[in-house]
């Protein structure tokens, strides 16, 4: 992979408006690369780059110290003219010398000294002979995947999956140009093709959010839920419907009409990869799994107490014991100072324990 240093004036330097920082909101919208050079393309890219965590402060540090070249910005030649260039790394820096230029447009005091340390930036081009995209997603994984500035993680599985599709590179040679592992590298694969699933279906796609990726990365590593929703290697998606629709409604609001006519919002019941991980214990509990499918009040807390009760009571004579200790490590300083609440609920649990104690032995008589 070859470069070429350059100095290039700030105004030929496009902004992508397609960077992956972006593609992890809510409101993306993918553009056409033969539109990047307009105005309006670049003003959106710009507005979004100025609404990042710590663009502001990185524009107050080069208005303070002026533009320090410590790393160089990597281009390449913009396909729709040969005059301007496409920032592949460096955004950011490349924005907070734009937003300095505007300001001092605008009439903000800015020195002579800042003004010519913004004029030329020093890049890095891209060599125009090598193949621009693998470079480009190859110099992105370097960066954000495997290097200091990393993305999370529905951008990496977005990078894996150009990089596969688009790019027609195997899952070996992806691992090595991002640093990744073949094993990671084909699970965030299949994670991105799962949650791109969930995008497209016709009930519940609306409910798609790049935040959900981590749900779909848990769904695709545990083998219980994999084979509960039917993971085909070959078609890269899940292929048990019912199953799939079932999971779709534990993972998406919903609205729940109540008696009186009114309609109340329901939040989903699983909303977090920890949650999936707890599909482990409940799929295999019947019991366990129709409280949470069949239930809109029930939760998956709920449904978890149901699927490990029978574990807890195996185990009651541990707890009983411990209760046991507790009460004979009371000091008199802390029986001195007990409320009545507590002591109402040791009348409880004697009663509790004269119950069951009974039970025994109605049990044992007959």
């Amino acid at each position: 992979m070859s470069y070429q240093e350059q100095h290039i004036d700030l105004g030929d330097l496009l902004l992508d408006p397609n960077n992956f920082r972006y593609q992890e909101s809510d409101d993306f919208v993918y553009a056409d690369e033969a539109r990047f050079g307009e105005s309006q393309v670049q003003a959106k890219a710009y507005a979004r780059l100025k609404q990042s965590e710590g663009l502001k402060a990185l524009k107050s540090s080069i208005g303070s110290n002026t533009y320090i070249p410590s790393e160089r910005i990597v281009v390449r030649k913009y396909s729709s003219d040969p005059d301007k260039f496409l920032v592949i790394e460096g955004n950011r820096r490349t924005a907070a010398a734009k937003w300095i230029k505007e300001d001092h447009a605008a009439g903000a005091p800015v020195s002579d000294e800042v003004l010519a340390s913004i004029r030329e930036l020093p890049c890095v081009v891209v060599d125009a002979d090598q193949d621009a995209q693998v470079v480009h997603a190859s110099l992105m994984g370097i960066r954000h995947v495997s290097g200091i500035k990393q993305w999370g993680g529905y951008q990496r599985a977005k990078l894996v999956v150009t990089m596969r599709d688009d790019l027609e590179l195997g899952a070996n040679e992806v691992a090595e140009r991002l640093g990744m592992s073949t094993h990671e590298v084909n699970r965030r694969y299949r994670a991105f093709k799962a949650l791109h699933q969930f995008q497209q279906d016709e009930e519940y796609g609306e409910h798609f959010k790049p935040s959900l990726y981590p749900v779909f990365h848990e769904a695709v590593s545990l083998s219980p839920v994999k084979d509960w929703l039917g993971w085909d290697e070959q078609q890269g998606q899940f292929v048990n419907d019912d199953e799939l629709q079932k999971f779709y409604s534990l993972i998406s609001p919903s609205r729940i009409e109540e008696g009186d006519g009114e309609v109340s919002d329901v939040p989903p019941k699983i909303n977090g990869y920890g949650q999936v991980r707890e599909l482990r214990v409940i799929l295999p509990n019947p019991d366990a799994f129709d409280s949470l499918i069949n239930h809109h009040e029930s939760s998956i807390d709920e449904a978890i107490a149901i699927a490990k009760q029978p574990e807890m009571a195996r185990h009651w004579i541990r707890n009983v014991s411990a209760a046991k200790r507790a009460l004979e490590d009371m000091s008199i300083r802390i029986i001195k100072e007990i409320s009545d609440s507590d002591v109402a609920e040791l009348e409880n649990l004697k009663n509790l324990i004269d119950e069951r104690l009974n039970d025994i032995k109605e049990l044992r008589d007959r």
